[in-house]
This record gives structure tokens, sequence and C-alpha cells, in this order.
């Protein structure tokens, strides 16, 4: 096993270890020559109120205003693209949630990590001020066996959901030269902001990501009719 479990990037000041061993849908507008209605099928749904069959065209995500992107980055920048790897084959520790309509972040984490360890209870805050918003997913699996993880999140509670990816196929396309590393996406998939959750800009991002996503906006505002 390799001696090397952390380190701290001094020069930045950010900790890093190295990865080793009722009424209508609030989009619908008639009016509007491109209509947040995906599709004419849906037109129904949405007029009786549901907003999780209403859809958000592309053009809203572009016009969003979503965070600056990190260019303090020791992984490969994947900001303004989609997930490499899409989610689905990873065992979840805790009880599955779901990320339908939500801001989602991937947190890349080992037990070993110190550095991993103490951005939990930012990660931690950021999900139980966003629970209706936002879906937390800490993903494990560097060099760290899952009963080693599995015991770890049982006496370590937290209001976010972990997952084992025992290939780490999710964490590899990052290229990473370490973590822990934060991956912020809109509920569009593209990865809006990454790097790492200690950098003052991290929980801002976030923030942003949330107040600025066109269908969490969908969602609040149906939920507040």
């Amino acid at each position: 096993m390799s001696s090397i479990l952390t380190t701290i990037i001094a020069s930045s000041g950010i900790a890093l270890a190295l990865a080793g061993p009722g009424g209508s849908c609030p989009l619908c507008d008639s009016s509007k020559e491109k209509s947040a209605c995906c599709s004419s099928e849906k037109e129904a749904c949405c007029e009786d109120g549901k907003s999780a069959c209403c859809s958000v065209d592309a053009q809203s995500y572009a016009d969003a205003d979503w965070p600056a992107v990190n260019t303090d980055l020791y992984a490969k920048d994947l900001q303004g693209q989609t997930l490499p790897v899409a989610l689905g084959s990873e065992t979840w520790l805790t009880d599955e949630v779901d990320t339908e309509g939500k801001v989602v972040v991937l947190d890349f984490w080992a037990t070993w990590c110190g550095p991993c360890i103490a951005a939990s209870p930012t990660l931690d805050q950021l999900q139980k001020d966003n629970e209706d918003t936002l879906a937390v997913l800490a993903i494990s699996g560097q060099n760290d066996p899952e009963k080693t993880v599995r015991s770890y999140v049982e006496k370590h509670g937290v209001s976010y959901a972990h997952l084992y990816d025992s290939d780490q196929s999710v964490f590899k396309p990052f290229e990473s030269k370490g973590i822990p590393l934060v991956v912020v996406m809109s509920s569009d998939g593209v990865i809006r902001w990454m790097g790492n959750p200690h950098e003052d800009d991290f929980v801002p991002a976030v923030e942003k990501v949330i107040a600025s996503d066109p269908m969490v906006k969908a969602h609040v505002a149906m939920s507040d009719s």
C-alpha cells in the first residue's frame, strides 16, 4: 500500500489527498415560439400541473447564469460537458435518492483521505439547506474496500447519500491527481463547476447553480403555486 495518503497544497491553502492506493406548469407558455414543454404529448400533463412531466429546452440552460468556470484544477477540465460515464452501476450504501429535477454534487472521497473527511460537514450542511433542490452523492472506491467504507458510513451518519464505485468508472475520466474532488452538475447533467470542496468558491458555486437551474426553478415555482 502506498505510504502517501494525504498532502496539503500549501501554496493555495487547499487541502488535497493524493488518490492512491394545482396550476399550470410555470414553464408552459403557448405564446412563446420555443415552448418549454418538450413535446405535444406532455402538454396535457403540464396543464394538469404535474411539473415532473414538464421539460426545459436547451436554450433555457444556455441562457442561465452559471458560475464562472474553475481554472484552479488538478483534474481534467470537463466543465460545460456532460458526465463522461453515466451513473447507474454503483452500489448504494445508503438509501437510493431521486435526482430528477435536482442539482447534483458528486463527491469523490475515501476513508483514508483527511481532507475528504474534513469536507463532510460542508457537504452535509449543503444537503440540509437544499433538501428539495440538491442531491449530494458521495462516491467512494478509491483504494478503499467496500467493507471499510460501509463501516465508516454506518458510524458517521450524514444527510447526503453514499455510493460505492468498485471500478472507479465515474472517477477515472476526470484523470484527477487527487481527492477530494467535487463535481457540480445542473439538472440536465452538465458539469457547471468542479474542484476542491475546500475552495472558497465551492459553496457559492453550488448555490448559484441551484438558483440558476431552469428545471429547479420550475419545480420550486410549481410547489409554491
